[in-house]
């Protein structure tokens, strides 16, 4: 199965898809969601895509949305938080926008992206416009985000080992999005992207910080190459398309996780 309810992730998995100096030929996505301030989780697990049917996220949405209507009046406040290798192509932002236009309750949507999805792609770029206007937190990882991760979804006693040049292509990628969002808060009201530790856009160019990217920001393949109209979900173009493999090691405990 592509989707996984209360499992873990091997540590091998952890390594393979969510290194930000290699490329991924698939999407990885943990999630969790929580009910109001509580700690535990009420719906956690992890997903790959579907081979020729569906992206991770459109799976992971259809299982927080079943809950969503069996549990709606269980809480007043939802946190969805998801940690994925790429981040959301714009079919994908599409489908989150349908999400969270549908519940009218408060939902905090926090998204965590290991490297940038065809970047270079315009609908793309403005799928993740969308999601940052219904305040939708998207950042690129940083160390403390992979410590996190690995932390919650792979063994909370395994220590996080970094590989080299983890931070500069972790700054390179949050430039990439810092670029993105400073134009749009620009066009719209003229205030920066907020961010803990931002950087600032004059200070450097768009051609610089892309010089800085040790691997290709984007898979291989052809960005313009107009989708198959069956089904644009499955479109060969995705890095996520092959074969959910098999895991190296189960050791999910069936538990209810924390979140920091």
């Amino acid at each position: 199965m592509p989707l996984r309810l209360k499992k873990e992730i091997s540590e091998e998995e952890f390594y393979e898809h969510f290194c930000n100096i290699k490329t991924s030929h698939q999407t990885l996505l943990c999630f969790s969601l929580k009910e109001d301030d509580k700690t535990l989780w009420k719906l956690w697990g992890h997903a790959y895509n579907n081979p020729g049917q569906y992206h991770a996220e459109i799976l992971v949405l259809r299982e927080i949305e079943d809950y969503l209507m069996a549990n709606i009046l269980n809480a007043t406040k939802y946190t969805i938080t998801w940690f994925l290798s790429y981040s959301p192509c714009h079919c994908c932002c599409d489908e989150i926008t349908k999400f969270l236009m549908k519940f009218q309750i408060k939902i905090e949507f926090n998204i965590k992206a290991a490297r940038p999805y065809y970047f270079d792609n315009d609908q793309n770029q403005k799928g993740l416009k969308m999601l940052k206007r219904l305040g939708v937190l998207i950042k690129m990882m940083e160390f403390f985000d992979y410590e996190e991760c690995l932390y919650l979804f792979v063994d909370p006693c395994t220590k996080f080992t970094a590989w080299p040049d983890l931070e500069v292509q972790s700054i390179a990628n949050k430039m990439i999005f810092h670029h993105l969002f400073s134009k749009e808060d620009d066009r719209l009201d003229n205030h920066s992207f907020p961010t803990d530790d931002s950087f600032p856009v004059h200070a450097i160019s768009a051609s610089d910080f892309e010089s800085q990217v040790l691997v290709d920001k984007i898979p291989p393949g052809d960005p313009n190459k107009t989708p198959d109209k069956k089904d644009e979900l499955s479109d060969i173009r995705t890095p996520q398309k092959t074969c959910f493999p098999q895991r190296t090691s189960e050791h999910g405990k069936e538990v209810k996780r924390k979140l920091f």
